[in-house]
């Protein structure tokens, strides 16, 4: 290790002069380099093979049900298995997206709350038999889904102080399909209006305060979105 006489301490470098001092170090420099010890994460890594493993039981349980279904559709005619189906997949969305995907999370609340949407809508027309019950998934689930999705995302962005320009595209989706619902209920597709006025209307509030305290933020990530 060379030596500083000016200023009595010993440095640990291949230079030649002293790096408070600038004077001219005596001494040879140690030929070991001491290096950090490396950095060990305790996050455990999702083998491949489990996402295959998790995809085959998807898939098998899938095809299992579903032919149950068709060979006794002739006592009973109707197709119950989409039931247990949509909820497998929308099981193994969550597993899939929600838990094992690297993707942010207001991607995966977006896609996770679309997929419930669907799921639930397909159930609604195929198995809902009370008249008067028609109509629970678009009347409801899916404008407060999407009320409850915004508001997640809203949340995130600001306990965490995390970075918001990645959510804004996301913030902005949600906000555009929050209209749909009451685009509907005035086309007579749905009929209960108050579900869709609380989504609406929170949609409405996040996109001024996204236009007013972030407007240049909104115009670069649509740019960089749409590669303009």
């Amino acid at each position: 290790m060379k030596y500083c006489d000016k200023c009595k301490v010993k440095v640990n470098t291949s230079q030649s002069y002293c790096p408070l001092c600038h004077q001219k170090l005596t001494g040879e420099p140690d030929l070991e380099q001491e290096f950090y010890p490396k950095n060990v994460t305790n996050i455990r890594k999702i083998l491949p093979l489990t996402k295959k493993i998790l995809l085959f039981i998807t898939l098998s349980s899938i095809i299992l049900i579903l032919t149950i279904n068709l060979l006794t559709y002739e006592n009973t005619p109707y197709l119950w298995s989409l039931i247990p189906i949509g909820a497998i997949l929308y099981f193994w969305s969550i597993v899939r997206y929600g838990i094992l995907s690297k993707q942010n999370i207001a991607y995966r609340l977006a896609l996770l709350t679309a997929l419930l949407i669907i799921i639930l809508n397909l159930i609604d027309q195929n198995f809902t038999t009370v008249e008067e019950a028609q109509g629970w998934a678009l009347n409801y689930v899916t404008p407060l889904a999407l009320f409850a999705c915004n508001l997640a995302i809203s949340f995130i962005i600001w306990i965490k102080r995390i970075n918001y320009r990645e959510y804004l595209i996301y913030l902005i989706t949600i906000v555009v399909f929050s209209v749909v619902p009451v685009i509907l209920y005035y086309t007579q597709v749905i009929t209960i209006l108050w579900p869709s006025i609380i989504a609406f209307s929170f949609a409405i509030f996040i996109l001024l305060f996204i236009i007013f305290f972030y407007p240049k933020s909104i115009k670069e990530e649509i740019k960089k979105r749409l590669h303009i």
